[in-house]
């Protein structure tokens, strides 16, 4: 296979997914670069909140497309390709964690800062924000998170792809945005207070 990673593909709007990954499935690198181009963040940000370490992210984020080559004719299509394709990258996060004995204890995270190919042109403040807030979250919270807000799947998607109930997604979704606000207000709180002692 071709190196990915190091080819500059132009996306184009036109192009479906169903019809990728039916092109990848009949062996079409150009296809496969396109789709790279296009999901590479998006798996990548699966990959960190289930590993929340950038090297294992970018193992993934190679796994997941290795794995959608090998196995794009298996897509049923008509059925959901990006929940498919994040699926994948979710299960290869899991694996990953499963077979280098990592724990998700927030100890283990606490030094662990959030990669670039989140947070472009965010301020170095908010950064540290982002990055605190993303750790104050518990880690289901966190990937249903990702999933809906970053790869804007919706509730159902994210619901068959975590097999959990629909309203269990909505209520941890839910809460990880009160966990967030809640954290941002304190955050205010705090920045507030120091301006005023200043």
């Amino acid at each position: 296979m071709a190196d990915i990673t190091s080819t500059s593909v132009p996306i184009g709007n036109s192009i479906e997914l169903d019809e990728l990954i039916m092109a990848i499935a009949n062996q079409d690198q150009k296809a496969l670069q396109v789709l790279y181009c296009q999901y590479r963040r998006s798996i990548f940000a699966v990959a960190y909140a289930v590993t929340h370490d950038h090297q294992l992210s970018e193992d993934v984020l190679q796994d997941t497309i290795i794995r959608v080559w090998e196995n794009a004719s298996d897509y049923r299509q008509g059925s959901s390709a990006k929940a498919w394709i994040h699926a994948i990258a979710r299960n290869q996060s899991l694996d990953i964690m499963r077979q280098r004995n990592h724990s998700f204890s927030i100890e283990d995270l606490e030094d662990q800062p959030i990669p670039e190919q989140l947070i472009t042109r965010i301020e170095p403040d908010d950064r540290m924000m982002l990055e605190a807030g993303l750790s104050y979250l518990d880690h289901d919270q966190s990937i249903i998170f990702v999933l809906k807000a970053i790869v804007g799947l919706s509730h159902l998607e994210i619901s068959k792809m975590l097999d959990i109930p629909y309203r269990l997604v909505r209520f941890r979704y839910h809460q990880a945005i009160s966990r967030l606000k809640e954290f941002l207000s304190n955050s205010d709180d705090v920045k507030n207070s120091r301006e005023r002692s200043i």
